[in-house]
């Protein structure tokens, strides 16, 4: 349910039955504080659980307040984007089962109601809060050196001339803290789609595990879009982060839940990335010692899948799951060391295949085939793949799914440390002992390809049955073509400063997560056929599923 408050004059229509119209401004803190109380009345519980972790958490209710500023006076730039930007999360976390209450183009005094009436006693300490808010924000100093960030509403003045207006009308975070600290809901996430700082606000990072073990304590954490000197561009790269992290990219544990520290992780370093290195965002927690030890939790939605209980009655005497299992055969891939990547002049190379570099690597065991349709039902329980046939390799998998996969794996059959391979045990696995192109030679035409691998040759291709085509010298099908296979590794967009070790680049986070191999679905002949080179790299968002995206698994004994 979204609350649409839209502040009108009797001049203007309203757009929707939905929007509350406020024609007498006398009226406003007043139909404020009715309508708060309203917002906050008992909603949906919501009981998010880890797959990976006994950790949960209930919220009782879950609210947001979502504001976006467009329309600014007095030499303030106007920032058309702000309120498509407010509209998108107010959508996302409808989605999400919120009670969202929109607050577009307010003044000064309407804005200043509104966070007023929020301090009223609304909620329980059981609930949950989200503040988002679009539009311009500046930082302030002060004679003693301190700063204080502030959010402007439309009317807010030029703060040079008129000083004492300009906070008369601007909100400051000081004042958004106090309401927050006397506020009974103790599990609050504020997110700010512009640029400022201030005392008021703890600063700092965790690191990229992203995980807090005390979900069911108290809250008040913020993400910035940069810091405050910085301009933030009207054309939201932080929103579009936001979005982007909410679908489940964010899920860095793989464990289908996005803590507020995971997303702050994932934000900052896609805001970066996606602004030229000019955007810098911010994560902390409003200062409140007593009130700051836990962390705000989304869940990701996952496709419907079996209990492992119904699955499996007695997973204890389900061992030696080669015998037992279809299609879950293992080949022994020897320690060695090898060039990853390719040499500039390989012919149909790509930049990201750069620098060529030596990686020694371990020994461990590759699954002979890929995961199949069948293997993947067992599991799970369901069968996502576009192509259904139970010999045929699943797809349509996120990385995220997969990771549970690999949990109940692990879960029926415990101390071989079942995974995902990292991309240079991939690539080295691929090549088995190889430095050309394909492993059986350049094949600059591509004339053994067929040979080893399904492609297309209309562009309106499928998937093939597993270990149909000849395998490589080690004994691996399918490296080429088929589907493609997740990896564990976050992309990046070149190798330097990549793991000479095979163990898997995932710092610093990315958007990306990478998988190798080539696909038989789609494209061109020839396009498919270069992109079954032991380098290429492909890559997609961890959250992704894709009718050409499948994957297999390693493991250590």
């Amino acid at each position: 349910m979204i609350w649409r408050c839209f502040f009108v004059r009797k001049s203007q229509s309203v757009e929707s039955s939905f929007r509350f119209r406020i024609d007498l401004m006398r009226y406003n803190i007043i139909l404020l504080v009715f309508f708060t109380i309203a917002f906050f009345s008992s909603g949906e519980a919501v009981e998010i659980k880890s797959l990976s972790s006994k950790q949960a958490v209930r919220y009782e209710n879950s609210y947001a307040l979502v504001i976006g500023v467009s329309d600014y006076k007095h030499g303030w730039n106007k920032l058309p984007h702000a309120l498509p930007n407010a509209e998108a999360v107010a959508d996302e976390l409808t989605k999400r089962d919120f009670k969202v209450m929109t607050l577009y183009d307010p003044t000064g005094y309407e804005l200043s109601s509104m966070i007023d009436s929020l301090a009223y006693k609304s909620g329980s300490e059981n609930d949950r809060f989200i503040f988002y808010f679009a539009g311009h924000g500046v930082t302030i100093s002060s004679e003693n050196d301190s700063v204080l960030g502030y959010i402007l509403p439309k009317d807010a003045p030029n703060r040079l001339k008129h000083p004492d207006l300009f906070k008369e009308k601007a909100l400051s975070m000081k004042r958004i803290a106090d309401v927050v600290k006397n506020s009974p809901v103790k599990r609050a996430l504020f997110l700010f789609d512009c640029c400022f700082s201030g005392a008021i606000l703890s600063h700092g990072w965790i690191d990229e595990n992203g995980v807090n073990n005390k979900w069911d304590k108290s809250t008040r954490q913020f993400i910035t879009a940069g810091n405050q000197d910085e301009k933030v561009p009207d054309n939201s790269i932080f929103t579009y982060c936001l979005l982007a992290g909410l679908e489940g990219n964010a899920d860095l544990n793989a464990d289908a839940c996005i803590t507020a520290s995971e997303l702050s992780i994932y934000i900052r370093v896609n805001t970066f990335l996606r602004s030229n290195n000019s955007l810098h965002p911010q994560y902390g927690r409003i200062h409140d010692p007593d009130n700051n030890h836990g962390d705000f939790v989304f869940g990701v939605e996952l496709p419907k899948m079996k209990p492992m209980s119904e699955l499996y009655k007695d997973i204890d005497n389900l061992n030696n799951l080669e015998e037992i299992l279809p299609d879950f055969k293992f080949t022994g891939i020897p320690a060695g060391s090898f060039l990853m990547g390719s040499d500039s002049s390989e012919d149909g190379r790509d930049d990201d295949e750069t620098p060529l570099h030596k990686v020694s690597i371990k020994p461990f065991f590759m699954q002979t085939t890929e995961v199949t349709q069948r293997l993947w039902k067992m599991i799970m329980g369901y069968n996502p793949s576009f192509f259904e046939t139970d010999i045929l390799p699943v797809e349509q998998v996120s990385w995220i799914e997969v990771n549970e996969f690999i949990r109940r794996i692990n879960e029926i059959d415990p101390g071989k440390n079942y995974r995902l391979p990292t991309e240079a045990e991939w690539e080295y696995a691929c090549r088995a002992e190889s430095s050309t192109r394909f492993p059986w030679g350049n094949d600059s035409n591509y004339y053994s390809l067929d040979i080893f691998c399904w492609l297309s040759y209309t562009g309106k291709g499928s998937t093939h049955p597993i270990g149909q085509k000849r395998p490589n010298a080690w004994g691996l099908y399918d490296m080429h073509g088929n589907v493609f296979e997740w990896c564990q590794d976050w992309y990046h967009d070149d190798y330097f400063g990549a793991p000479s070790d095979g163990s898997a680049w995932i710092s610093p986070v990315g958007e990306y997560r990478v998988h190798r191999g080539g696909s038989s679905v789609m494209d061109s002949w020839e396009y498919n056929a270069r992109r079954c080179r032991s380098a290429f790299r492909s890559r997609s968002k961890p959250a992704s599923r894709h009718f050409d995206l499948g994957f297999r698994l390693v493991k250590e004994k």
